[in-house]
């Protein structure tokens, strides 16, 4: 028998919003507001916005708001409240660095527009350097598992809500279409 110990999950929701509002305002906020430097490798990143504030925003907001106390809740952690929001747009060959969000209890992101071959995002394991190094030559990487993979991709998908603790290293791959933006929100809680 095997008892999982120390678990991280991710939360992931499919969504059944009208994207091309959405996608508008992120664009057209992208044309009017400058972009700042914080995990992303090129493309654009806005600062914070108040998706309350914002009506073509508010029903996202909604549905952040009670997907993210479905998840913290069954993990046992308090009610959350979005902290802080922000828009990415990444073109070709962008892409966002490895990093955590700390000083918050959740992170996550919805996806808005993604194109083929814009990168997905990449989960890490907050003990990657250990385990990489006591296994290293043990695990065959084809055939990688919960229990033994150093990183855990996850496609972007359209309308789709990813939700995770604000601790799990993360970084998403460059966009690889030369054509089309990769288009997201993404959030803290608290």
């Amino acid at each position: 028998m095997i008892l999982d110990i120390f678990t991280t999950g991710v939360y992931y929701t499919e969504c059944n919003f009208d994207l091309e509002p959405v996608k508008d305002y992120c664009l057209q906020h992208s044309y009017n507001n400058p972009s700042r430097e914080v995990s992303n490798d090129g493309g654009y990143q806005s600062n914070n916005i108040n998706l309350q504030d914002i009506n073509v925003l508010r029903p996202l907001h909604e549905r952040i708001t009670q997907e993210l106390n479905l998840f913290a809740n069954s993990m046992l952690l308090k009610d959350q409240s979005i902290d802080s929001a922000w828009i990415n747009i990444n073109g070709h060959q962008n892409s966002n660095l490895s990093h955590t969000h700390p000083g918050v209890a959740m992170s996550g992101v919805f996806y808005i527009s993604i194109p083929e071959n814009c990168g997905d995002i990449i989960f890490e394991r907050p003990d990657s350097s250990t385990v990489g190094f006591a296994w290293f030559g043990q695990i065959d990487e084809d055939n990688c598992n919960q229990y033994n993979a150093i990183e855990w991709r996850l496609p972007a998908r359209e309308n789709t809500l990813c939700l995770f603790p604000s601790f799990l290293k993360h970084r998403v791959q460059s966009n690889s279409n030369k054509d089309l933006k990769r288009i997201s929100i993404s959030f803290n809680s608290k």
